[in-house]
């Protein structure tokens, strides 16, 4: 009797290009592993002015099970397809590099033979813009991790002639816990961490407005902690114009406040996330991490609401707060999260779309059954600056980085 072979596990490779895309890309990988169904993954960085540092890409993977990846050049990265004939791609990059990605991915294969392509944002991704969307019209799916995000990406998207799946999830390093209970020892808060962020607040008086009532929550007590995405001159996904370390010891003297007032750290933000913390932000994702472990959360509303500020969908969260409001706010145990807010943005209840989706994506590019694609650049004629100013040098080498 002879038996059936099995066919092999969709083998799915993430390409990355910055630090938060690569934290998003191997939370992800990870989260298909432990949906149960087999899988193989890998993981890459593409060799980009923006690439994470080694202690980045260590914060970034921890704990994922992903090993710390190796960074590829362009041609590198075709070599690989061809060698290894992933099922499908993982472009976790920043616009223009994803688009580049996408071309490299596609001329690595024969036609109607191309592996699948996935791609989504490493974070809330509202609004959705015509850029984001237009950057990405290329893909097969692209990933949702909140209900209210489906609809406006299939309009952007449409408005790009592109109808690939939209998918939903939740963020991959969203793990959900029991919520504190009130009174209970870890619900009394000790230490505060800011979530800091490099486009918001965005002018250098914001930022200075921002430290200044940080140190006034310390003067009330709390150890006050700055999480910090890079230090002061390192790179990171968004350039910093004021970083918060830098601005810090250049003003807090000034302000009046003692230099240990603040302090700043880096590393994986589920350190910082333990209890008897509560979390401020801007509009980080981090927000959402301590949202799932239940601990007082408080996005800041000092900076103004909107678009500009990447904070609009927080809007009606129940923990939108302005600084001089959060110490009372925490000592009552901190804000409440509306419930039916949680269920429509990104601490939903329904099961993950990425596994079977991953599965049909995988079944479609053995088939040959997606659609041909060419490896013309894609880009509309009013992105090419944006292209060169961020594709070219990955393409070239660091060596023909253009200046900001």
């Amino acid at each position: 009797m002879t038996g059936r072979t099995s066919p092999r596990p969709p083998r799915v490779l993430a390409v990355a290009d910055a630090d938060s895309y690569l934290k998003w890309a191997v939370w992800t990988l990870a989260g298909l592993r432990a949906d149960g169904a087999p899988v193989d993954v890998s993981a890459v960085l593409v060799r980009s002015p923006i690439a994470p540092t080694p202690a980045q890409v260590d914060a970034a993977v921890r704990g994922s099970g992903v090993p710390g990846p190796p960074t590829l050049s362009p041609r590198d990265l075709r070599r690989l397809v061809r060698r290894t004939r992933p099922d499908v791609v993982l472009v976790a990059a920043t616009g223009p590099v994803a688009e580049l990605v996408a071309r490299e991915v596609v001329r690595a294969t024969r036609p109607g033979r191309r592996p699948a392509l996935l791609s989504g944002l490493p974070g809330m991704a509202l609004p959705a813009t015509p850029q984001g969307a237009g950057w990405r019209r290329w893909c097969d799916a692209f990933l949702v991790h909140a209900r209210v995000e489906a609809g406006p990406y299939v309009e952007a998207f449409a408005r790009q002639g592109a109808r690939p799946d939209v998918v939903l999830t939740r963020l991959p390093f969203l793990e959900p816990s029991a919520a504190r209970a009130p009174g209970s020892p870890d619900a009394a808060v000790r230490r505060v961490v800011l979530a800091a962020q490099a486009k918001v607040p965005g002018s250098r008086d914001e930022r200075v407005d921002l430290l200044d009532g940080l140190a006034r929550l310390a003067a009330e007590g709390l150890d006050v902690v700055v999480k910090l995405r890079a230090r002061a001159g390192e790179r990171q996904t968004h350039n910093e114009a004021h970083p918060l370390d830098a601005l810090w010891a250049a003003e807090h003297a000034r302000l009046g406040r003692p230099g240990d007032a603040v302090s700043f750290v880096t590393g994986p933000m589920a350190d910082q996330l333990t209890p008897g913390t509560a979390l401020l932000t801007v509009s980080s994702t981090a927000g959402l991490e301590s949202l799932a472990l239940g601990l007082p959360t408080v996005f800041l509303a000092d900076f103004g609401v909107g678009p500009a500020q990447l904070n609009e969908p927080f809007a009606r969260s129940g923990c939108l707060l302005r600084l001089d409001e959060v110490a009372a706010a925490l000592r009552a145990g901190g804000p409440a999260p509306d419930p039916a807010w949680l269920e429509e943005h990104y601490l939903h209840s329904a099961p993950s779309g990425l596994p079977a989706a991953v599965h049909d994506l995988a079944r479609r590019s053995r088939d040959g059954a997606l659609p041909a694609l060419s490896v013309r650049p894609w880009s509309r004629p009013r992105h090419a600056y944006t292209a060169a100013r961020s594709a070219l040098p990955v393409a070239v080498g660091r060596r023909l980085t253009l200046s900001r």
